[in-house]
């Protein structure tokens, strides 16, 4: 589901289900579109597909939440969670701030996530005002309900969508990391998830109010760029294992194995 007003966009999901759940599931998705905090869509479109390929089964990324999050000021967690990932905080920084800028050469929010050279800060998505876009995932209903019971209150369909994608992307052995940013501006939780390691949500990633973000994938040196987008774009995955989630100061994630 894409939903968008006057052509900007507002929201956005997928489900990967069995044919006999499907207009249950379009009732859903439908109805996320139209009351999405950022507002009522002019457009809905919704797009039924039948899997060419089957999907590739995943172990969810560990979950890290950041106990003392008060204590450091963004861009202290920022350039420790960098470091941790092997990237340059300079190079980390300037993408945070073209990220909540806006990253598109028109200082618009991206339909899709940048790639990064993690090296040198280049960036290599072919359309830097679309991007690329990480599609075709989903959890199995079965550890949806176990990440429900693992994770508590702190459980939202934005959280789950999060965390999924992010496995996804992070399963490719070119990505390093990668840092999320929301473009909702009543939604001020991003994360950053680090290869070898887990998901790291970071609450207050940007201010209140900002409708600015998006996502930028972290890679390590060359990479072959067609092949990149098209496991992204096109390849399906679905979550069929979880693993932990840890609720720990800041220092004990930098020292995590």
């Amino acid at each position: 589901m894409r939903a968008s007003r006057e052509r900007e966009h507002i929201s956005g999901a997928e489900r990967i289900v069995p044919e006999d759940e499907i207009s249950s599931i379009a009732k859903e998705l439908t109805e996320r579109a139209l009351y999405h905090p950022k507002g009522k869509p002019d457009s809905i479109n919704l797009k039924i597909e039948l899997l060419e390929k089957s999907p590739i089964y995943l172990k969810l990324l560990d979950i890290y939440e950041i106990a003392d999050r008060e204590d450091y000021t963004i861009k202290e967690i920022l350039t420790k969670l960098f470091k941790k990932a092997g990237i340059d905080s300079t190079i980390g920084l300037s993408i945070y701030r073209a990220l909540i800028s806006g990253a598109s050469p028109a200082g618009t929010v991206m339909r899709g996530a940048m790639i990064v050279d993690c090296q040198t800060g280049i960036r290599l998505e072919p359309d830097k005002f679309r991007g690329i876009r990480a599609s075709y995932m989903d959890i199995t209903p079965e550890m949806e309900k176990n990440l429900k019971k693992l994770v508590g209150e702190r459980f939202t369909p934005n959280m789950k969508d999060a965390v999924v994608l992010s496995t996804k992307v992070l399963n490719h052995p070119d990505v390093v990391a990668e840092l999320c940013i929301s473009d909702d501006p009543d939604y001020t939780t991003g994360y950053i998830s680090i290869k070898n390691f887990g998901y790291v949500r970071i609450k207050n990633i940007k201010l209140p109010g900002l409708p600015k973000g998006g996502r930028a994938f972290f890679v390590k040196g060359k990479i072959e760029r067609k092949a990149f987008i098209e496991y992204m774009e096109t390849t399906p995955v679905l979550i069929n294992e979880i693993g932990n989630y840890v609720f720990t100061p800041l220092s004990s994630i930098i020292l995590g194995a």
